[in-house]
């Protein structure tokens, strides 16, 4: 299994890197970070553009959770859930991203 170094995968490999320092950012108890809206600000047209399998539902959720993450009148407890869950919809897009580049 190999990279296959085209133009679509390599903007598939800086958007996913985004979403890799989007998710050091939560993990880093950063919430207020514009990092991951900044990831699907660039991914939902990048999967709309280019023909990338993505399931909806997990752009869309993952989408959500970020947003949701933004308000701040949720305690503690429920903003390091939200915060798990949007890093893993950011997990997950990078897995769906990323499949298509290996041969």
């Amino acid at each position: 299994m190999f990279f296959r170094a085209t133009p679509t995968n390599m903007v598939a490999v800086l958007v996913s890197s985004l979403a890799i320092i989007g998710i050091f950012k939560l993990f880093g108890k950063r919430y207020d970070s514009n990092v991951p809206l900044l990831f699907y600000i660039f991914a939902v047209p990048f999967t709309s553009m280019f023909d990338r399998p993505v399931n909806p539902a997990a752009l869309h959720g993952g989408l959500a959770f970020v947003l949701l993450l933004r308000f701040e009148f949720m305690g503690p407890a429920f903003a390091k859930f939200i915060a798990f869950l949007a890093a893993s919809g950011l997990c997950v897009m990078i897995w769906m991203l990323l499949s298509e580049t290996a041969v």
